[in-house]
């Protein structure tokens, strides 16, 4: 069994750096959700990235640690606990146009995603699919509002 008071500093501080860097590109993603009115936002997303940061960070020390298990056990929890939590935002309106939440849904599990890719190490792969988050979400947007404006 290992000693979780002997982790080493410098690997804790590593961890916090992972969470920092995972939480400035939530937020980066939940800025653009907030920008189209959406109703998970800067804090939602900052809070899903870092949280998935940590949990797999966190786990890969403690794997490294002990020289057993494997360091992705903890990206599924994580991916099926988001799941859950995107299940709480998809919701049906009768008002409207029927399902609401599909995309915020999404757009939290791609955070999650980003933060795992941090916590695990790959700091510019998280930063590029933040990159390619922000495309996907401002693009489309701009095609459905250019659309809309033709329809109407």
């Amino acid at each position: 069994m290992i000693n979780l008071h002997s982790i080493d500093i410098w690997q804790q501080f590593s961890v916090i750096i992972d969470v920092v860097i995972a939480a400035i590109l939530g937020s980066l993603i939940g800025w653009e959700r907030d920008r189209a009115g959406k109703s998970a936002g800067p804090r939602t997303m900052a809070l899903v990235g870092s949280a998935s940061a940590a949990i797999v960070a966190i786990g890969a020390v403690i794997d490294v640690a002990a020289q057993y298990g494997d360091p992705t056990r903890a990206l599924h929890a994580i991916m099926t606990g988001i799941g859950f939590l995107g299940a709480g935002l998809i919701f049906t309106d009768k008002h409207a146009s029927g399902i609401q939440g599909v995309t915020t849904a999404a757009t939290v599990f791609a955070a999650a995603a980003v933060g795992v890719a941090v916590g695990l190490g790959f700091h510019f792969a998280g930063a590029g699919l933040t990159v390619v988050i922000l495309i996907i979400l401002r693009s489309t947007h701009v095609i459905e509002k250019t659309k809309n404006r033709q329809d109407t």
